[in-house]
């Protein structure tokens, strides 16, 4: 009976740990709260850019598309600068994605005006494309950090830990070297000895 719910016990101890807590639950759909929110933003700006296209005057739209552009790349620029003043990878990879946004705003009058129209329908589906990748993005996230949480659970760290030997680095450290003023010392301490 007791070899019942000791075998009870171990497996709910288990259960636990494999379930994802709900604060780190909560960290994983924030990260991937913010990168739907961003692909919903970008597929809006799309859809608008398109329906700019449509419905504009040519140089109303051209000169539209060179202030988005001049906004996205002084945006690029910023988020660049926070990235790198805060050191976040994270950061930056939105600062690489608003780059690649910009680059594409920047070619969009050439593609509309002076290329064919295979060329505008393959960038009109660019918010396509674009979201596609969040989503890709988004099952990436969720994996790799419920990997990062599943990797942290192993009993390898905690039985090291236990087992941990003392290191040599642990040791009292002797001097081998006298100082200046431990040697001044002695040789006065010599020096009357002679005398």
């Amino acid at each position: 009976m007791e070899e019942n719910d000791k075998e009870n016990q171990i497996s709910q101890e288990l259960a636990t740990k494999i379930a994802i807590p709900k604060p780190i639950r909560e960290a994983i759909y924030t990260k991937l709260f913010k990168n739907l929110i961003i692909a919903i933003l970008i597929f809006i700006y799309f859809i608008f850019l398109n329906l700019g296209y449509i419905r504009l005057n040519r140089d109303v739209f051209e000169t539209d598309l060179h202030m988005f552009d001049g906004i996205l790349i002084i945006s690029t620029i910023i988020v660049f600068e926070l990235a790198y003043r805060k050191d976040s990878g994270e950061i930056a990879l939105y600062g690489v994605e608003l780059l690649v946004l910009s680059i594409l705003t920047l070619f969009l009058p050439y593609v509309y005006f002076h290329r064919g129209f295979l060329a505008m329908t393959l960038y009109a589906f660019s918010a396509m494309y674009i979201s596609i990748y969040y989503v890709i993005k988004c099952i990436f996230i969720y994996i790799r950090e419920v990997r990062k949480y599943k990797n942290g659970l192993s009993d390898i760290k905690e039985i090291v830990s236990k087992e941990e030997n003392a290191s040599y680095l642990d040791e009292k450290n002797y001097r081998k070297f006298i100082d200046l003023e431990d040697r001044e010392l002695t040789d006065e301490i010599l020096s009357e000895n002679k005398e």
